[in-house]
């Protein structure tokens, strides 16, 4: 039993990794109701918390990643709303960009 709760593991690591956020979700559901059932056995305990604490630090760093590109874009959409260019007589003109506001992903 604990291979097959080892590759519900492996696989949201894997759905993690790809960027596959309700896949992870469902595959960490499955993995826990699979351990509430069955158990896990005390010798295999410390093996499963050092994957889970690897799927968190992957987790973890995933959203910091996608909050950093959040944040970029958003730099992106302030940048282009306030451009300023010159016209050929060197007048200044200002480009108004209609950006729709980033979303979450």
């Amino acid at each position: 039993m604990s291979a097959r709760l080892m590759d519900k593991l492996a696989a949201a690591k894997s759905a993690v990794i790809a960027g596959q956020v309700d896949r992870a979700l469902a595959l960490i559901g499955d993995f826990a109701d699979l351990a509430t059932r069955t158990g896990i056995p005390a010798a295999e305990r410390a093996r499963f918390e050092a994957r889970l604490a690897e799927l968190r630090v992957l987790a973890e760093a995933s959203q910091q990643g996608a909050q950093r590109a959040l944040e970029d874009v958003r730099a992106i959409i302030q940048a282009a709303r306030s451009l300023q260019t010159y016209d050929d007589n060197g007048r200044r003109q200002t480009a108004v960009t209609a950006a729709p506001p980033p979303h979450r992903f």
